[in-house]
């Protein structure tokens, strides 16, 4: 078990490097956080709510995920979630900041085909020191879920804000929260929900693809 969680480590490492933290800001924070839930609430986030029972941060972001009605297939490799999550405790001028969030699904040279990395990005300038992120997520096709720590790490043992996690494939609703430790400044990040398609299988990457006779 610890040498596949090392691996993990070194597979998240080697994916934020290849594609970065290219998010933007693509709804308004609470766009949804008003409207009347459009469909009936998945038996899955009940789940959900068990887990976060104790817990005020993961039971809001629960919410916040149960009212979005965007259940549905996106398809892509690399994409943001639908907004920036607005960061209270840090920041350069007002102590306010935002945080921006994206997941890459597989199958890759590192990710299987029943995967999600998920990474996270803080405006605050500065080494991140702690990461006290954590990603709740419902795979809508399967029932599966759970709420699991960003709390990769380089080889050298820095916080990456990311995770690399086993969802299995289908439709992955998620959901970022919690905070972020700096040296001089704690960052609390307001949820933030996305939603991703993760392929059964797929063509294998070009790298790995032999060269016909």
């Amino acid at each position: 078990m610890h040498a596949r969680s090392t691996e993990r480590h070194r597979r998240t490492g080697r994916l934020l490097t290849r594609v970065g933290v290219t998010v933007a800001t693509v709804a308004a924070p609470f766009a949804f956080a008003g409207s009347a839930h459009a469909t009936p609430e998945p038996a899955q986030v009940g789940d959900l709510r068990e887990q976060s029972a104790h817990d005020q941060a993961a039971a809001d972001a629960v919410d916040a995920l149960a009212m979005s009605s965007m259940f549905g297939t996106i398809a892509g490799e690399l994409t943001p979630f639908f907004y920036s999550a607005p960061t209270v405790g840090c920041g350069t001028v007002a102590p306010v900041t935002m945080t921006m969030a994206s997941a890459v699904t597989g199958p890759s040279p590192d990710l299987d085909s029943n995967e999600v990395s998920f990474q996270a990005l803080s405006a605050y300038p500065g080494v991140v020191s702690a990461s006290g992120l954590s990603v709740a997520w419902i795979n809508t096709s399967t029932g599966l879920s759970g709420i699991t720590p960003l709390d990769g790490t380089t080889d050298g043992g820095y916080p990456t804000l990311s995770k690399i996690v086993e969802t299995g494939s289908g439709t992955v609703l998620a959901a970022i929260y919690g905070s972020v430790g700096y040296i001089d400044a704690t960052c609390h990040v307001l949820p933030t929900v996305g939603m991703f398609y993760v392929p059964d299988e797929g063509p294998l990457p070009a790298d790995q693809v032999a060269t016909p006779a």
